[in-house]
């Protein structure tokens, strides 16, 4: 009944009946119409929420006709129509009972369609445009396909033709050579039928909508012109024999895209999408950054590299063949060792010689021959892939020396920085988005919940009047009356429980609150009593059940549980490859005991609290499923024999371990934050799923059956559907996509012909890796920012609770007791809060006096003999307190580190380790020293202050102790000493005397703090990770146990049969080579839970994954070798580990490093009562200056006519066009270009360079020799000419003498002047201004990394430095050690970048060969086992922990890219500079008053008024500024800005009359936070009292004048014409 009076309500009183009687369609449409309007004329109805946060829809004036009200807000009123849809499914509902109700669902359908597809304009019949300039709206042809293409079923089945068409895709299998099998063959006789559909799909749909020419017709729809396009192709494909060369079969993949219909009905996907795409915009402007990144490097590769690479070892006795280094050929720089460059390969010329007609590494692609494959190449190298290789080939071809320069940088600028841009962007675009869809969810809600309640409320009221009536009747019995009052008392139970059940959102056992609220009673009279003999019975079990109902709910019996499940992790755990046999049998009985156990558990709980209650619990439910899933295993296993995959069933019972989070508040609001944020996450993933899928039949149409190369075909390819998939999915994850790009390129004709193919691969890597992925961390970074609100809200929540009890604690006592105690109690309370503002206090000063004198010395004795007097101890504080002594140690630590740095890790025993080793006596000896004054001043331990009661002392103790212990065991010279590896490591300490800077730098402790604070909130999530990592390598045991077993001959399979030689042909070998065979274990496998740990650890940071993945796929059975491709299915172990791991819970690290961070610069301002943003504009404003635009006086001379055209808008556009020019010429240049293009493009070169030169001497004239120097452009300009000079003449006339000083470098000056591009586009300009920004932030980051970076350096070489260099295969190569600190370094940094960190790791383990000079005996062998905790501890550290303090920081300043653009920024400031200097080109820093309101009217908003800001406006907005005036009436420059800043942001705006307050409390903030420049600018910054009061004039005062007069002019009397002078500003 009520629904109906809702939607006849909706009608607005139209009666339903009335309505059916117009025409069919149009019935339809008015219909939706109308609801749509309603919705619309409401939302625009409720309150001010709906204006701010949307357009208002403006009700048009037809009622039946309007359609929906404004066209604009469509893409605003997603939800709204989505809501419409709903409602117009119940009219539909309603109209059953009338016999029409197909009308409203067809409607409601209508309605969704219209969101994505066509809208069609109501028009009176005949009205409308015509279709094809034939058919007119009332044509009944036309209306007969309007009418189909409308109709749900007609879309219903398009939908299934299209996934019908990608499932035939998705059969084919490619073979090589074109060859189809027979079900091919067959699937393609489908295809023209597929066409025939689509194209009468079309046909319609033209029909009924025209095809271009006027709006909503078929070509104006994105979708439709997808379909046109797939439909004109398909008919293009059908006749082949256009040409040989284009395949047009390739168009055909386009189809694949017609799944993304599905996207616009799923409103969660809307906003990811809509996030996505609102960020596009932001994104192409850093897109356009990183292209303007890869185009200066890529010229300046070209400039360096171009040709290098082509140079290779050929044969002496056959020129043709190649000779290899290891597996691979390798650049060479000569063949003669005396000519070579510093570390570049030599070929051996006994044996081979040099020559240069090699096509390069990977078949030619890698290079830089040209603007193209040097842009390709570049490309690589920013997304991490595959660039130490190419570092390495150039270092063979040209030396080692300078390479770095260019690669370092290239890897720091382009993947640290630019593509995490794109983070940011995301991630800041996906909160607003969000925020967006909850507010107008909310508004919806509360519009529902207010009609309803309105409606009940009547009939309610009307019921508890009847109710009340009964009541009060005479003749009303007892028991009636009891009925009743318990009828309430059930409603006022039920209220309680749903109010209960909505607040806690907890994962955990709900059912405390549930039953508490049947209390005993109710409980037992909502049963029907049992009558006669049995009630004892039933009473007893009663009792009974209510007793273990206690016990169940007690503390000992939860642990009980966690105990056991403890238990059965530690027997799960236990597994592992070969294990004994009473093991095996015991964990089988041991299973059966844990399952019954858990089964009594489950029975008891829902004995205990009846099954209702137990599965209202949701984390019951999931134990049921677990304890059934483990029961049917058993029983399956035991019927069957072997289980069948569902022994990972058992490892999901260790999910039981987040029982723990009941009692972890803040691990449990993140658990619950991510379960809110599922449903964005699940959208995500369907998207990325989607994505995966046409990419895959993309590459399957264009590279299926293509992947022949010599070598066979690779494991990476696209013949068949799942392979294609899983190829796609490894590129997503950014591992080895240049391998597969090479691939793909080579098998379609190389460098030549393939190179266009790669577009694929980059569209792919640019979408997939770094858009879609990096939603994922957006959403990471938005929950995690919820969770700790949520958890913050608790705390204070408690807090709050505490203080309300005190209060009433206190309340209690006053009532009970006379006021003695009271006052005593009273007392105490006071004294609590007194205590914490104190300590407050206290804080204050203690760090007031560090930063201000000595410290005092304790007033403690120390060691129990120094008192404070002694004069010994005396003496040390004076000494450890001079203010050069800190200096001094600060030195010695330097150079300590250097000398650690410096020694030679190979030669233990060499001369330079012998001189440093007595450098290092002297060091120790300086920080014993130190150690025992400080001592001798702070006291031991005992008393608060001594020496080791500080984490940094106990450090420089620990340091200086084993130094002295190891030079013990050195000066003895016993020989036990020298082979102690324990003292070895213990000289290794020395390694942390870098971090003693720490403490001596207060900002690289505040980020170092900071790294701190960030670990101790990650440690809640590394427990959650560790746990998921152990459950997955669990998992990982039950598949893969005892199957990574391999023979080197691929053809035997069992240990048994690999035994003896085997013969193993090469490529151009006559020869083949024998060699042994050897059983053994990959070198990544999961015979054990640690070995799994570690193999998924690996897997996880993304290196060498694909081949954990072959070899998983290729397992077999225990014990057996490997067949390739055996089991394709367990790629979704990998595929689930990876979205579980590195797609999530690693951005969940990342983001909560971001939030730390952006916490702890907040936390600086709490007590400033400013935030971040206007600190960082009152910053802006303190350290502005105004600019000076310099202009000759003397107007007729001839450097004022110089001027005028230097300074003219013109000539800077001609320089423009010459800069842009001169970028074309540079990317010209090609290897093996011909003798007459090369001279051309040099002395094109040189005219460029000529006008560049005339260019700056015209700026010299024109501005004066002192006033050019003036802007750092112009000095950048003067540069950038004069090395091209230089360059241009050395080109000319310094080829002769070869040996004569390199100038190559020069070369750079020509790119360099891109970079005065950078400096035209406005958005470009706030990108790179914010990048300085950032980098201000960052050296202190910086450091903490360089720190890391030399401590782990130091270790490398004491312990990996002396193993034996290797050849390409072995990681450990000339290239890539540890034998010196430089070496050590390049290392670790490549491992950041996580370039296959795993095989290094695997090369310096236990057993490798030592280096020949290293002094060792012959049985003696190097590396450690130390490798895996260095290496795993490292990149654990570098990428999770400093990497992200990079994207901290830059989020951190780049979040105006995302925020509100109305919102003033300090961005926008550089613009008020830029103006005033128009109006003050001396830079006096004043202005006139009245030139100040022209500027403010010229700038536009947020910061100025914008020139169609009315007067009154403006004047109001100067009253509220009231800058002063000086003599002259002029305003000055930094009170201006500071005053519009205020006024902008409203930082402490108030009312009038407390505004002088206000005043006050701003200038004690800026004088708190910038003790330093508040002294000079205070005055300027917010101007005293005393300018602004009685006699000064200020500008409030003047506009006040003028706002009244404009009022009074308005008024009656101001018509009369007075003759006043009008007032400029108007």
């Amino acid at each position: 009944m009520m629904l109906g009076g809702v939607g006849a309500r909706r009608r607005r009183g139209s009666s339903p009946m009335a309505r059916l009687t117009n025409s069919h369609i149009n019935s339809l449409d008015d219909n939706i119409a109308i609801i749509g309007d309603g919705v619309i004329r409401r939302s625009a109805h409720y309150g001010s929420q709906a204006s701010n946060k949307r357009r208002r829809a403006v009700p048009g004036p037809g009622n039946d006709q309007e359609s929906f009200a404004l066209v604009e807000t469509r893409p605003n009123l997603g939800d709204i129509m989505l809501e419409a849809a709903q409602e117009a499914v119940l009219a539909g509902h309603q109209q059953d009972s009338l016999g029409g109700g197909h009308l409203g669902r067809k409607g409601a359908h209508r309605l969704a369609d219209r969101m994505g597809g066509p809208k069609k304009e109501e028009n009176p019949p005949g009205g409308g445009p015509t279709s094809l300039f034939i058919l007119t709206e009332d044509n009944p042809i036309r209306k007969y396909t309007r009418f189909i293409i409308e109709w749900p079923p007609f879309e219903y089945a398009v939908l299934l033709t299209i996934i019908a068409n990608c499932v035939v895709l998705a059969l084919e299998e490619h073979l090589p050579g074109g060859d189809k099998t027979v079900l091919a063959q067959k699937l393609e006789k489908t295809e023209a039928y597929f066409l025939c559909i689509f194209c009468v799909e079309a046909s319609l749909k033209i029909l009924a909508l025209g095809l271009v020419l006027h709006k909503h017709s078929y070509l104006r729809n994105i979708w439709n012109i997808m379909d046109f396009f797939v439909v004109v192709t398909g008919f293009m494909t059908q006749y082949p024999q256009i040409g040989p060369e284009v395949d047009l079969r390739t168009l055909r993949a386009i189809r694949v895209l017609r799944p993304l219909k599905l996207v616009s009905g799923i409103p969660s996907l809307q906003v990811v999408l809509k996030s996505i795409i609102k960020a596009m915009a932001p994104l192409l402007q850093i897109g356009l950054l990183v292209l303007f990144a890869i185009v200066i490097f890529a010229i300046i590769g070209l400039e360096f590299y171009s040709g290098a690479l082509h140079k290779t070892c050929y044969s002496l006795e056959d020129p043709n063949k190649l000779v290899k280094e290891g597996e691979s050929e390798t650049p060479c720089n000569t063949d003669n060792s005396t000519e070579k460059a510093g570390g570049s390969f030599v070929c051996n010329n006994t044996t081979s010689m040099c020559l240069e007609k090699w096509d390069g590494p990977n078949s030619g692609i890698t290079s830089f021959d040209n603007i193209g494959f040097a842009m390709l190449t570049v490309f690589q190298c920013i997304t991490m892939e595959g660039w130490t290789s190419i570092l390495y080939w150039t270092n063979d071809a040209l030396g080692s020396t300078f390479n770095w320069i260019y690669f370092v940088p290239l890897i720091v600028i382009g993947s640290f920085f630019m593509l995490n841009l794109v983070l940011g962007v995301l991630s800041g675009e996906f909160a607003k988005e969000r925020e967006k869809v909850e507010n107008r969810q909310e508004f919806l809600k509360l519009r529902r919940q207010q009609q309803l309640e309105r409606e009940l409320n009547g009939y309610v009221e009307w019921i508890c009047k009847a109710e009340e009536v009964i009541l009060a009747e005479e003749r009303t019995t007892e028991e009636e009356k009891m009925h009743i009052m318990e009828a309430r008392r059930r409603n006022a139970a039920k209220r309680k429980k749903l109010k209960s059940l909505g607040k806690s959102k907890s994962t955990d056992t709900e059912e405390e609150e549930a039953e508490e609220d049947y209390g005993d009673d109710g409980y037992l009279k909502t049963r029907s009593k049992p009558q006669g003999s049995c009630t004892g019975f039933w009473r007893a079990e009663k009792r009974f059940r209510f007793w273990i109902r206690h016990t169940v709910k007690t503390q000992w019996f939860y642990w009980f549980v966690i105990v056991l499940v403890f238990l059965n992790t530690v027997c799960v755990a236990v597994e592992h490859y070969g294990q004994p046999s009473f093991l095996t049998e015991f964990l089988y009985y041991a299973e059966f005991i844990f399952l019954g156990l858990f089964m009594s558990e489950m029975f008891i709980k829902m004995y205990a609290l009846g099954p209702r209650i137990y599965f209202e619990s949701s984390f019951n439910r999931f134990d049921c499923v677990v304890i059934s899933g483990s029961i049917f295993e058993v029983i399956w296993s035991e019927v069957k024999g072997g289980s069948f995959g569902l022994s990972v069933l058992r490892a999901l019972r260790l999910l039981r371990i987040f029982k723990v989070t009941k009692y972890w508040s803040s691990l449990r609001n993140l658990v619950i934050s991510l379960l809110n944020s599922m449903r964005s996450i699940i959208s995500l993933l369907f998207l990325l799923f989607l994505f995966i899928l046409i990419f895959a039949l993309l590459g399957m149409q264009l590279f299926g059956g293509q992947f022949n190369l010599p070598g066979g075909t690779p494991e990476t390819n696209f013949n068949t559907f799942p392979i294609a998939l899983l190829t796609v999915f490894q590129i997503l994850t950014g591992e080895d996509w240049n391998e597969v790009m090479y691939q793909g390129i080579i098998s379609q004709g190389g460098a030549q012909k393939g190179m266009i193919y790669s577009i694929y691969f980059i569209v792919l890597v640019l979408f997939g890796n770094y858009t879609l992925l990096n939603v994922f961390l957006a959403i990471a970074v938005d929950n995690l920012a919820n969770a700790q609100e949520l958890t913050a809200a608790e705390e204070e929540q408690v807090e709050e609770d505490k203080e309300k009890q005190l209060q009433e604690l206190e309340k209690e006592m006053e009532a009970l007791q006379g006021d003695g105690v009271h006052v005593e109690n009273g007392d105490g309370t006071v004294a609590v809060t007194k205590g914490k503002s104190k300590k407050k206090e206290e804080e204050k000063k203690e760090e007031e006096e560090v930063t201000e004198g000595p410290k005092p010395m304790l007033p403690y004795s120390s060691m129990f003999i120094l008192s404070p007097t002694n004069p010994i101890r005396r003496g040390a504080h004076w000494v450890v307190n001079l203010p050069y002594f800190d200096f001094f140690i600060m030195v010695v630590i330097s150079m300590s580190s250097i000398a650690l740095a410096a020694e030679d890790p190979v030669r233990e025993n060499s001369r330079r380790n012998k001189i440093l080793n007595y450098f290092d006596y002297a060091f120790t000896g300086v920080f014993t020293i130190e150690m025992l004054l400080k001592i001798v001043d702070l006291g031991v331990i005992l008393h608060p202050g001594s020496y080791l009661r500080e984490f940094w002392n106990i450090m420089d103790a620990v340091v200086v102790i084993c130094a002295a212990v190891s030079f013990g065991f050195d000066m003895s010279g016993s020989s036990a000493g020298q082979n102690l590896s324990t003292i070895k490591s213990l000289r290794v300490l020395r390694v942390l005397r870098p971090l003693k800077t720490i403490k001596r730098v207060p900002k690289l402790k505040a980020v170092f703090d900071c790294v701190v604070n960030s670990l101790k909130n990650v440690v809640n999530i590394l427990i959650v990770y560790i746990l998921f990592q152990f459950i997955f390598s669990v998992i990982g045991v039950q598949l893969f146990n005892g199957k990574f077993f391999y023979c080197t001959d691929e053809s035997k399979h069992t240990s048994a049969e690999c035994q003896g030689s085997y013969f193993k042909y090469e490529e151009d070998e006559l020869l083949p080579r024998q060699e042994l065979r050897v059983w053994k274990p990959r070198a990544f496998h999961y015979d054990n839970v640690a070995a799994a740990m570690l193999t998924l650890f690996a897997v996880q940071t993304g290196e060498g994954w694909p081949q954990v993945l072959q070899h998983s796929m290729a397992a077999t059975y225990e014990d057996r070798g490997p067949i390739q491709n055996f089991r394709i299915e367990m790629s979704i172990f990998y595929i689930v580990y990876f979205i579980v791991f590195p797609f999530f819970f690693v951005n969940i690290f990342v983001a909560l490093i971001i939030i730390t961070f952006q916490e702890q610069g907040e936390a600086e301002l709490q007590d400033g009562e400013i935030d971040k943003n206007q600190k960082s504009c009152i910053d802006f404003t303190i350290g502005a200056r105004p600019l000076e635009r310099y202009m000759p006086k003397n107007r007729n001379t001839f450097k004022y006519k110089v001027w005028r055209i230097v300074v003219s808008t013109p000539f800077e556009y001609f320089i423009m066009m010459l800069i842009v020019f001169n970028t074309l010429l540079l990317m010209m240049k090609y290897h093996n270009q011909g003798d007459m293009y090369e001279k051309s493009l040099k002395y094109i070169n040189m005219g460029f360079t000529g006008m560049f030169s005339v260019e700056t001497v015209l700026k010299i004239i024109g501005f004066g020799v002192k006033n050019f120097f003036k802007d750092p452009w112009n000095i950048f300009d003067l540069i950038t000419v004069l090395g091209s000079i230089v360059d241009a003449l050395w080109m000319e006339f310094g080829h002769d003498d070869s040996n004569s000083i390199n100038v190559g470098f020069l070369r750079l000056f020509r790119a360099a002047r891109l970079i005065k591009l950078l400096r035209q586009g406005y958005t470009i300009r706030i990108l790179l201004w914010t990048f300085v920004q950032s980098f201000k932030a960052l050296p202190y980051v910086c450091l903490l990394i360089a720190m890391l970076f030399f401590i782990y350096a130091i270790i490398g070489m004491q312990v990996f430095g002396n193993i034996k260099l290797g050849t390409v295969e072995n990681s450990i190569t000339r290239h890539n050690n540890f034998q010196s600190f430089i070496q050590g370094v390049m290392l670790l940094f490549r491992c950041a970048t996580g370039e296959a960190w795993p095989n290094i790791m695997l090369a310096c383990l236990k057993g490798k060969a030592c280096d020949e000079d290293a002094e060792k005996g012959p049985g003696e062998y190097c590396g450690s086992t130390l490798a895996y905790a260095y290496f795993v501890s490292f990149i654990f550290f570098c990428s999770f922990l400093m990497l992200n303090l990079f994207v901290a920081v830059i989020m951190d300043n780049f979040d105006y890219l995302t925020r509100d653009s109305s919102i003033l920024g300090a961005h926008h400031l550089d613009e008020f500079v830029r103006i005033w200097a128009e109006y003050d080109p001396n830079a006096t820093g004043k202005i006139h008053y009245t030139e100040m309101y022209d500027m403010l009217k010229n700038m536009d908003p947020p910061l100025g008024f914008g020139n169609k800001c009315p007067n009154r406006l403006a004047y109001k907005k100067l009253i509220r500024m009231n800058m002063p005036l000086d003599d002259e009436l002029r305003v000055q420059f930094t009170t201006t800005l500071f005053a519009l800043i205020r006024e902008n942001l409203s930082i402490k705006m108030r009312a009038p009359e407390e505004m002088d307050q206000a005043d006050m409390e701003l200038r004690e903030t800026i004088t708190n936070i910038w003790p330093l420049q508040a002294k000079k600018m205070l005055n300027l910054l917010v101007p005293p009292l005393d300018q602004l009061n009685k006699g000064k004039l200020s500008v409030g005062k003047i506009y006040a004048g003028f706002l009244i007069l404009e009022s009074w002019r308005n008024t009656r009397f101001g018509q009369i014409d007075s003759g006043m002078p009008k007032q400029k500003g108007e």
